[in-house]
């Protein structure tokens, strides 16, 4: 590192340092006496315009002349000019200039002892996954001289920023610092740091402009590592840096922003993690990052380790629920020398005590995944840590709102719930996200266990909990409309996403999960989210906790209306689970008397509807007729649009299930015109499947029973299309049970129908839908004219399964013909 120094008089100052001696003895001056002493200096006794000194001094900054009288007047004095003969003098309206010879030696400086290298320090193996945000972000420094890579620990901050800001370093020729921050227990010393890393005095006053001068002349990086707990004090040194210095760039990490004059916050995210449909790709998976790293630092300590068709599955779990966190996917695969990916992934559940085994030479916040997040959390206020504490318990994401209701249990504060969430969002323990009905917030999974555990140590689970709980039950108190098609689309999306906070809530609320509980809260919240498990298609799970709370409900303490709302759904359970059986009959038999006994209509017809169902399935047909007439009766012609067409369906089926095609035509007609009104908020009927899909089944079935095959399967082939993109298994497993298949085997097309079949059985299977698995069985016996009865069909599904095999034998293999 070249010097100089220049001698005059008693006086020697050197550069870059600017240490001032007179005869041996330090004088004290600030940074900006020093600089305009030092471009008089360069002068070597020429005259010094004022102009050329504030350009020298302060670049490119508006100064007028008092700036400089002022810090030569303090030159002056600490050469000793009080009363003796100047050094320095000023020409009036010319400049100024030194009295005294200078003599100017150019000689080498060596570095201090402790000085930091001029490049970055190096990373040992390869970066996984950055490439584009790197290459990016090399862009942004160097155009917006001012950049902070902001997350939460173990995010790879550092990582990425050593990257960026070799490669900045490299394209233009600087030198680059890096300074961690994270030893520093004091703002006050951040500027004692930098300085010291700089090779420069780390003691004295105005250190901060001292650092500024070593970047006057020539351009620099400087990297400011680790800022969060400093970070007042490092957002004013940042500040006052690239004020006074403006070729510097500066890049910084934290895990909030340092909210600083000329920041621009690039917020890292994790890295890609493998989707469910990747599982079963080898080739998918293995490109994305996090399976990479995985793979990667499974093979540093275990050279045998291989990703392949057997440990993927698990390999792609353990990064979904590690969040794609760098840090603590890579903490995991350490454990890859003494455990299979199923096992790590298995003891994820206890991943504080499994993820503990980071390297020896790490900071201690990063040899663990408690010590990444123990870092993280001592730095928030103790308000911010209960709010925090108990959003934990949220599994999904969760609306602003949700932080008021969870907030009344809070010790009381200065600051509302919404500044302790924006707090927590800042400082990357949450997760903010834009939606189209306000922001969304979630917890990384390894921060929600984090929090959990703290909740429960501090002793303040149960009256969180049931804070949780009371929040969920009032959020789904509109969801009674569903039943009835009235819940628009979106409520059912956005409501359904918190399926997993309402199973939460109700294993805590039965005691199931330990606690006193509370158990009237468990049963309204079961009858509450019902209509969540049939969007989901998944009536087996709200089937358990169905069957626990009418085992409550005989308790008492449950309002009649409500009762009828929960033997309704549990009904409807059972239907896709076990078919028509008798325990459908008697649940609805029981809803209708309940729902008349308290006089309401609405949920009468919702039971009649149930009654009605399981005699068809039954294969009651004419019984069905009288209580499709019946229903029909009741909502009259001045009733809801939605109960009109449902009874108008319910007339049709029976109708034609009865034989009168012409009879079920005509009130199908009514059912299709009355569909398309606008008054309809989406198209689900009482049997929680989708309108549309369930005409179209009852149509094609109607042209086939007219000999229109042609026709038939052309409705057929736009159903199961439909069907396909609603993503929704019961209107599935309705289209294709009730309409396509069987029409496809009638019309000869066995393959069709056997395609047909194979995607009802993998929704089948994976909902767990047993009544609908039948229709697997039969159809599948009926292709190979197979007519062994299916074990527990009901009469419906016999009678449909028989038809079926008739249509196969009599149709003639029209491609075989030809």
């Amino acid at each position: 590192m070249a010097g100089t120094r220049y001698r005059f008089g008693p006086f020697v100052l050197e550069l870059p340092h600017l240490t001032l001696t007179r005869e041996g003895v330090p004088v004290k001056l600030g940074t900006r006496a020093l600089n305009l002493l030092a471009v008089l200096a360069e002068a070597e006794g020429k005259l010094v315009s004022r102009d050329e000194l504030i350009e020298r001094v302060w670049p490119r900054q508006a100064i007028d002349d008092s700036a400089i009288r002022v810090h030569l007047s303090a030159a002056r004095k600490a050469l000793g000019q009080d009363g003796g003969e100047p050094l320095i003098v000023a020409e009036a309206g010319r400049g100024y200039r030194l009295t005294v010879p200078v003599l100017r030696e150019d000689l080498a400086v060596p570095a201090p002892a402790n000085a930091a290298r001029a490049r970055l320090p190096s990373r040992v193996g390869a970066i996984l996954g950055r490439e584009p945000v790197i290459a990016a972000l090399v862009e942004e420094v160097t155009a917006r001289r001012f950049l902070s890579l902001v997350g939460p620990g173990g995010i790879g901050k550092t990582t990425a920023a050593l990257a960026i800001g070799q490669r900045v370093a490299d394209q233009n020729a600087m030198d680059a610092w890096f300074v961690d921050l994270a030893p520093v227990s004091e703002g006050s010393t951040v500027a004692v740091t930098l300085a010291t890393a700089l090779g420069l005095p780390g003691a004295g006053t105005d250190l901060a402009g001292r650092v500024a001068t070593r970047f006057c002349d020539r351009p620099g990086l400087i990297l400011l590592d680790n800022c969060e707990h400093v970070v007042d004090a490092a957002a004013a040194l940042a500040e006052t840096l690239l004020q006074a210095a403006p070729s510097l760039l500066l890049l910084a990490t934290s895990r909030e922003p340092l909210r600083a004059e000329g920041e621009w916050v690039h917020r890292l995210a994790a890295l890609e993690v493998p989707g469910d449909a990747d599982r079963n790709s080898l080739e998918q998976a293995a490109s994305c990052a996090a399976t990479a790293l995985f793979a990667d630092r499974a093979r540093a300590v275990n050279a045998d380790f291989r990703l392949d068709e057997d440990n993927l599955p698990a390999v792609v779990e353990i990064c979904q629920r590690l969040d794609g966190i760098p840090l603590a996917i890579e903490l995991a695969a350490a454990r890859s020398d003494t455990m299979t990916p199923q096992a790590i992934a298995a003891g994820l559940d206890d991943r504080f005590a499994l993820l503990n085994r980071g390297r020896r030479t790490a900071v201690p916040r990063h040899r663990t995944l408690r010590g990444a997040l123990d870092w993280s959390y001592d730095l928030l206020d103790p308000p911010v840590r209960a709010l925090l504490d108990r959003l934990s318990l949220f599994r999904g994401s969760f609306a602003a709102d949700a932080a008021a209701a969870l907030g009344t249990g809070l010790p009381p504060s200065g600051h509302g719930a919404q500044d302790l969430l924006d707090e927590l969002v800042a400082k990357s323990m949450v997760v903010a996200a834009p939606a189209a009905r306000g922001a969304r917030f979630r917890l990384l999974d390894t921060t929600r266990h984090y929090g959990l555990a703290r909740l429960d140590a501090a002793g303040f689970d149960e009256g969180a909990r049931r804070d949780h709980a009371r929040y969920l039950l009032g959020r789904l108190a509109g969801s009674a409309a569903a039943w009835e098609g009235k819940a628009v689309r979106e409520w059912l999306a956005d409501y359904s996403a918190q399926i997993d906070d309402v199973r939460s809530a109700i294993m805590w609320a039965s005691g199931a999960a330990g606690g006193s509980g509370d158990p009237l809260l468990a049963t309204e919240l079961v009858i509450a989210a019902a209509p969540l498990w049939f969007h989901l298609s998944l009536p087996g799970d709200f089937l358990r906790h169905a069957e626990a709370a009418i085992a409550r409900m005989e308790a008492g303490d449950v309002d009649p209306a409500r009762q009828v709302e929960l033997l309704s759904a549990y009904g409807h359970a059972l239907w896709h689970i076990q078919g028509p059986v008798p325990a459908m009959a008697d649940a609805f038999a029981r809803a209708l008397d309940l729902a008349r006994s308290v006089g309401s209509a609405p949920l009468a017809l919702r039971a009649l509807w149930g009654v009605w169902a399981q005699r068809i399935l039954a294969g009651d047909y004419t019984e069905s007729l009288m209580l499709a007439r019946q229903f029909d009766g009741e909502v009259g012609p001045q009733g809801m649009l939605a109960d009109q067409l449902t009874g108008a369906h319910m007339l049709a089926l029976s109708h034609h299930f009865s034989g009168d095609h012409d009879a079920a035509t005509a009130m199908l007609e009514k059912v299709m015109a009355g569909d398309a009104a606008p008054e309809r908020a989406n198209h689900a009927n009482h049997a929680q499947v989708d309108g549309k899909i369930a005409v179209m089944s009852l149509l094609m079935r109607l042209h086939w029973a007219r000999g229109d095959l042609a026709g038939a399967l052309a409705i057929a082939r736009d159903c199961a299309e439909d069907a396909g993109h609603i993503d929704h298994a019961l209107s599935l497993c309705y289209g294709l049970a009730i309409g396509c298949i069987p029409v496809a085997i009638a019309a000869g097309e066995p393959a069709l129908a056997e395609a047909w079949i194979a995607a009802l059985r993998a929704r089948t299977e994976r909902h767990g839908l047993d009544h609908w698995q039948r229709f697997v069985l039969g159809y599948s016996r009926a292709l190979v004219g197979d007519d062994t009865p299916v074990e527990g069909m009901s009469a419906m599904q016999a009678e449909m399964f028989a038809v079926a095999r008739d249509a196969h034998a009599q149709v003639p293999w029209r491609r075989e013909a030809a």
